[in-house]
């Protein structure tokens, strides 16, 4: 099995793109997401967040919403985008305890609009 890869140039100059390269040949499982999340070189920001604790995350939230909205979009960088598995991994984490289930929902779906394109959304 094959994949394709975009390769860059070294010509700057040269905008050939060949559209989205899968991150992953095999979708990874929940356990997978979970370890991965809990080694990433940022886990002292995602982690609080995971055990609802987003107050303690190394990156200041505003609010609530913001710091559950990083996490989704965390969980779907790792997930390759797939929102039925964000959504139930994002369901498992105590964020279920600090919003209603029709405010995961909501998140969750804001979410996926807001990554339009499957783009990586930042913060100012």
């Amino acid at each position: 099995m094959s994949s394709q890869r975009n390769v860059r140039s070294t010509d700057t100059t040269d905008a050939q793109t060949t559209g989205a390269t899968p991150r992953f040949e095999q979708p990874l499982s929940d356990d997978q997401i979970w370890m991965m999340l809990q080694t990433a070189a940022n886990s002292a920001r995602i982690m609080p967040i995971v055990k609802g604790d987003w107050k303690s995350s190394t990156r200041s939230y505003e609010t609530r919403e913001d710091a559950a909205r990083a996490l989704v979009f965390d969980l779907s960088f790792y997930a390759n985008y797939r929102f039925s598995q964000v959504r139930r991994l994002f369901k498992q984490t105590a964020m279920r305890d600090v919003f209603t289930k029709a405010e995961l929902d909501d998140i969750v779906e804001e979410a996926y609009f807001e990554q339009n394109g499957r783009s990586y959304p930042t913060f100012a």
